[in-house]
């Protein structure tokens, strides 16, 4: 099954990152979309809503996505990558 885009309800732009573009999230589906500046996007499964409360205060106070996903996302949560 392909998998498609997150609608952009939740989306979030992240352009003081070198290392993402966008986060999304999807509350009903536990799935964290990153979209990655060389144009790759992934889709984390299973991402509790707490986990995407974090980052988002992380980004509104100026802290870094590219770390965050790093520490708290990839070594966590599976993950899709999408076929665009």
């Amino acid at each position: 099954m392909r998998r498609k885009r997150l609608t952009n309800r939740n989306k979030i732009y992240t352009p003081s990152s070198e290392t993402t573009v966008s986060l999304n999230y999807s509350p009903v589906s536990e799935v964290l979309e990153v979209e990655f500046t060389g144009g790759k996007v992934y889709h984390y499964l299973k991402v509790e809503p707490e986990i995407w409360d974090e980052f988002v205060t992380l980004i509104k106070s100026g802290g870094s996505a590219g770390i965050f996903v790093n520490k708290r996302i990839k070594t966590y949560y599976d993950d899709v990558r999408l076929e665009l």
